[in-house]
């Protein structure tokens, strides 16, 4: 029986973070706020998902079903009065049904998903590491972050393009529903080489 997480808050965003991944985010809403503050109290921080634009946020399908288990790694107070955090991807969740207390923060009851497991890339696939060490290595706030990584497991190369690349979050939640990267690489190599 997969395993379940009651009243996890929720911070959608359009950006996401997938499992392995990282992300700087600047907290600054009082509901945020308090999500934040609380998730050291928890064991697990919060849930990001991804934001349905033709959802309704009155019926909370403004928030697409599959979103991802995070902690925080890294935390700063910013010039700007700002609450800066580093986020870290964990695991995937499905969210089973959404709540919003009385300050507009939305808490879920989620089931988890299975990670990935490591996949060996193909021939023809490994020019996927390279373009991702390439462009990783061009910007230095992403080099911050991802220092030493495994560029030979093509789940974690697939979920940092995932991440990355504007491709419309339908077609994100559908690859992220498939039990291996396998979908995933096949859809990133149609992708980068047209």
């Amino acid at each position: 029986m997969p395993e379940s997480i009651a009243q996890l808050p929720l911070f959608p965003l359009t950006a996401h973070v997938l499992p392995g991944g990282k992300l700087p985010l600047r907290i600054f809403e009082a509901r945020y706020l308090r999500m934040v503050q609380e998730s050291y109290h928890r064991e697990h921080a919060f849930g990001m998902c991804m934001i349905n634009l033709s959802g309704d946020e009155a019926e909370n399908t403004h928030i697409f079903p599959i979103g991802t288990l995070i902690r925080i790694g890294d935390f700063e107070h910013l010039p700007d009065g700002m609450l800066g955090i580093t986020v870290e991807g964990l695991q995937c969740f499905h969210i089973q049904h959404i709540d919003v207390e009385d300050d507009g923060l939305r808490v879920a009851d989620v089931e988890l998903l299975d990670n990935w497991p490591p996949q060996i890339l193909s021939r023809q696939q490994g020019f996927l590491a390279d373009r991702l060490r390439e462009l990783i290595a061009s910007h230095p706030a992403l080099s911050t972050l991802y220092a030493g990584e495994d560029y030979n497991n093509g789940s974690w190369v697939a979920l940092r393009w995932l991440e990355m690349l504007p491709i419309d979050a339908r077609e994100k939640q559908a690859l992220l529903e498939q039990p291996l990267a396998t979908g995933a690489l096949e859809f990133l190599v149609g992708l980068i080489k047209s």
